[in-house]
């Protein structure tokens, strides 16, 4: 086995300690920071890899890029949903005549009526407000069921978060459930991709709203 120890091997070595504790020194940010934190911490592991790999700057440079987009990807599974809230807009016989259903159901159905994103331009640092407004419909036998409210944030086809879901039962009638995305304050400026989904028992429905991020 070879034990000889390159020149540019050291000098990584010797930088890992502080790439680490700056990486460290990143956990106690709270979530809007969470992207931020992520590609630092990416950027840092990606140059040590390059460096080593390729034992030049711009080895480093190449390999902090890779590594800061991957750690920002994972930086936004810190962002939580915030001031969540859902309550019934609609009771079931105006649900019913706004949408035309004229005929009772034999299963649970569940329909997303609007997902929507506002506002609908945000800078990084600031909050973004999800709602999604749906009919849900009950065999006349059954008071209500469990109804479980998800969103997913992606960008550029890629997912960045699937945000905590809600479970709790519901009645028949039109629901809006809404909350708010807050943004990281180093997130990259582009249009950003909400898929809105509802489930009831077998039944479910999707929908997607946007929003862009300008500096």
């Amino acid at each position: 086995m070879n034990k000889t120890i390159s020149s540019k091997t050291l000098i990584a070595l010797a930088l890992c300690p502080s790439l680490m504790l700056g990486c460290a020194t990143q956990q106690g940010n709270d979530q809007l920071m969470g992207a931020g934190a992520g590609a630092a911490g990416g950027a840092a592991l990606g140059c040590l890899t390059g460096f080593i790999a390729g034992g030049s700057a711009s080895s480093c440079g190449t390999g902090a890029a890779i590594g800061a987009a991957a750690g920002a990807v994972v930086g936004w599974g810190a962002v939580k949903l915030s001031q969540y809230q859902a309550s019934q807009v609609r009771p079931p016989a105006d649900d019913q005549r706004m949408y035309g259903l004229t005929k009772p159901v034999d299963t649970t159905q569940v329909k997303i009526r609007k997902g929507s994103s506002t506002p609908r331009s945000v800078k990084p640092g600031e909050s973004v407000n999800v709602a999604t407004d749906y009919s849900l419909m009950l065999p006349s036998k059954t008071p209500s069921t469990q109804v479980t409210e998800t969103w997913t944030l992606e960008k550029d086809g890629k997912t960045l978060a699937e945000l905590p879901q809600k479970s709790t039962d519901r009645a028949s009638g039109g629901w809006n459930a809404d909350a708010m995305i807050p943004i990281p304050g180093n997130a990259a400026p582009g249009t950003y991709v909400v898929e809105h989904k509802v489930q009831a028992g077998t039944s479910y429905d999707t929908d997607e709203s946007t929003f862009v991020v300008a500096r």
